[in-house]
């Protein structure tokens, strides 16, 4: 089985093929090359130059300024594509956990989320990229639409592997510094962190005008706490176990989930982000339809 057909199963690039997922205010409209967008990309008119960040594709770098003055530069262009998108997945410890009743860990069902995403905008040629993050930001693939791009996300999903701990404000703020221009940026983690962290990040992309979008990935155990008998519970993120009675903690774990699950409802209404909640032990298609759906 190839590595497009693990991750982008028959059936659910069959079911993609139905969906749409667009900006609503850093673009124009919906339709590529349909008129010429305000903002910078990968085009025919020349507009400006500025400094080379890593991920930036080699080719768009000016030699001869490299030459002249030992730093490097690439060119930007006016965009005639109307979106520019970059996907940021977790690959915090978190993401690794899997319940009973999950048929994939966290990450592993992240994953086939994000490559879906990208399909689907890569498929109606618009731009992505593509930036794993944990404690900072881990690797960075500057957005592009040619025909190599999917195949060059894939590979990179396929060799993460999550570990430690998350700090969203610091990887979401170099994200902030790769982009350069306004763009949708799709965030796909399970958001188990601090709001006031949280917010951080969020913050620096609303401050520069980008369009934010907030897939919080979970598992059904983190949502309902269904442990009735002792349990020894590992952090996935550094944490010593520990022994516990769920009876004595489920009313304050659950007490716990809510409260941050409303703040993290309010920091999105405030700062202009959308915010979804997709559950493992639903397939991920579903979700992802009922949510673009329900979008639109």
């Amino acid at each position: 089985m190839s590595l497009v057909t693990r991750m982008l199963e028959p059936a659910v690039v069959e079911r993609l093929g139905a969906l749409q997922l667009s900006a609503r205010r850093v673009v124009e409209g919906a339709t590529s090359g349909a008129h010429r967008s305000p903002f910078k990309g990968a085009s025919v008119e020349f507009r400006q130059h500025r400094a080379y960040v890593p991920g930036d594709e080699p080719k768009r770098l000016d030699w001869r300024i490299l030459g002249r003055t030992n730093r490097p530069y690439v060119k930007e262009y006016d965009e005639e594509t109307n979106l520019r998108c970059a996907i940021v997945l977790d690959c915090s410890g978190s993401m690794l956990y899997r319940g009973e009743r999950a048929v994939a860990t966290k990450f592993d069902y992240a994953v086939k989320l994000v490559a879906s995403l990208a399909y689907l905008m890569l498929a109606r040629t618009e731009s992505v990229g593509l930036a794993l993050v944990s404690q900072r930001l881990n690797r960075w693939i500057a957005p592009a639409a040619r025909s190599q791009q999917l195949p060059r996300l894939l590979e990179e999903l396929e060799r993460a592997v999550p570990a430690g701990p998350a700090q969203p404000n610091r990887a979401l703020r170099e994200v902030g510094d790769h982009l350069g221009r306004r763009s949708l940026v799709i965030l796909v983690s399970d958001l188990i962190a601090p709001v006031s962290v949280l917010r951080e990040g969020i913050a620096r992309l609303h401050h520069d005008r980008h369009e934010l979008i907030l897939l919080r990935v979970l598992d059904r155990d983190e949502v309902t706490f269904p442990f009735r008998s002792a349990s020894r519970f590992n952090g996935l993120e550094g944490e010593a176990p520990q022994l516990l009675d769920p009876a004595m903690i489920r009313k304050t774990y659950l007490e716990n989930f809510r409260r941050h699950e409303q703040e993290l409802k309010d920091v999105s209404q405030l700062l202009g982000a959308e915010l979804a909640t997709l559950v493992t032990d639903r397939p991920m298609i579903d979700e992802l339809t009922l949510f673009l759906k329900q979008r639109a």
